[in-house]
């Protein structure tokens, strides 16, 4: 038989099984099954991918999204925390935010990660600009609110606009600190926020305070004080109040306070009276001056001169707490946080800055 002559023949034989009734019947159950199990596949898939998006939503972001805005609201109170309640530590906050990322990695995306790595990183290394450490925390904390909106818009879970607001408040705190140098610095602008008009904290500025980091100095100064003054446009204050408004948001900002207060903390006497910038700089002179001299006191009393109770560190007068933070900002101490305790620590830094400049004290 030939070639041609067999393939005819077998091309006619396939022909017949296609139309016997047998064959059909086991195609269509073949094709049938296919399909069955490519549907409880898609389905299964569909099932598990919705289970993993109401555990992200209940166990992280529901979690963790309160705790970012009760640190925004406790660290930007304009009432500079005189109406929280005892026991309320902005720390402890913050703690309990990286303690939830940590423990809920499945639900972190890429984003949230890297940000959250670098905060952590921070950890090991100096801040030498004395508060990139701060601008990065923010960064993480925005991070986290817009994934959040992210998912809520893609999944149509809730409205927005309280989500959106937040976010653009973070990124403002950011440029604040960028501008004034750390938190404590920041804290006379951040707190006038209650003045911004909320309806103008939407989706439209949000996208210009993300773009800011493109720019340089000069132009992200620019653009930032453009969305400053669109935010407070319809406010009541005259031209002149509103100019001095922005300038807060733009330099240092060291808050004037009573020296009889400051006297009666830690020994560091102070004259009563109008704190002068003299009388400022003799005070921060003389608390890098009793750290460096506890440091290196034997006597247990002078060692826990440097050591406080979470309370005691949170009551500390705002006079105080500016001290402290310029000093960790230039380098010269660390604040070290442990369970119940804070305590003061002179750096390499700080002691050779001493022992040049502050020994008469």
């Amino acid at each position: 038989m030939s070639i041609l002559a067999l393939f005819t023949s077998n091309e006619i034989l396939g022909l017949t099984i296609l139309k016997t009734v047998w064959f059909r019947t086991l195609f269509t159950a073949l094709l049938a099954a296919a399909f069955t199990q490519w549907l409880n596949n898609t389905l299964t898939k569909e099932r598990e991918k919705e289970k993993k998006l109401k555990e992200t939503f209940s166990t992280f972001y529901g979690n963790i999204i309160p705790e970012i805005y009760d640190f925004f609201n406790v660290q930007t109170d304009f009432r500079k925390g005189s109406s929280l309640k005892i026991g309320v530590v902005p720390e402890e906050i913050k703690e309990r935010i990286l303690g939830i990322i940590s423990q809920n990695m499945p639900y972190v995306n890429s984003e949230i990660h890297m940000a959250y790595r670098k905060v952590i990183t921070n950890k090991y290394f100096d801040d030498q600009s004395g508060f990139s450490h701060d601008t990065d925390e923010i960064n993480l904390y925005h991070t986290i609110v817009e994934e959040y909106i992210k998912l809520i818009e893609k999944h149509e879970v809730k409205e927005v606009s309280s989500d959106v607001k937040y976010a653009c408040l973070l990124l403002i705190w950011k440029n604040i600190v960028k501008n004034c140098g750390g938190y404590e610095m920041a804290y006379a602008a951040i707190s006038e926020h209650r003045n911004f008009d909320v309806t103008k904290l939407n989706k439209e500025n949000l996208e210009k305070l993300k773009k800011l980091d493109a720019f340089n100095d000069d132009e992200r100064d620019a653009k930032f004080r453009g969305i400053l003054k669109e935010l407070i446009a319809h406010n009541d204050m005259d031209d002149k109040n509103k100019k001095e408004f922005l300038k807060k948001f733009f330099t240092h900002n060291v808050e004037e306070n009573d020296s009889a207060a400051i006297s009666k903390l830690n020994n560091l006497d102070l004259n009563p009276g109008e704190i002068t910038i003299e009388l400022r700089v003799l005070y921060r002179q003389k608390l890098l001056s009793n750290l460096y001299k506890s440091k290196y006191n034997t006597s247990r009393v002078s060692q826990e001169d440097s050591l406080y109770t979470r309370q005691q560190f949170l009551n500390f007068h705002n006079e105080l707490k500016n001290a402290i933070n310029y000093w960790k900002e230039k380098g010269m101490l660390k604040i070290k946080y442990e369970e119940d305790t804070v305590k003061l620590i002179i750096t390499a830094i700080g002691e050779d800055y001493y022992e040049e400049n502050i020994y008469p004290f």
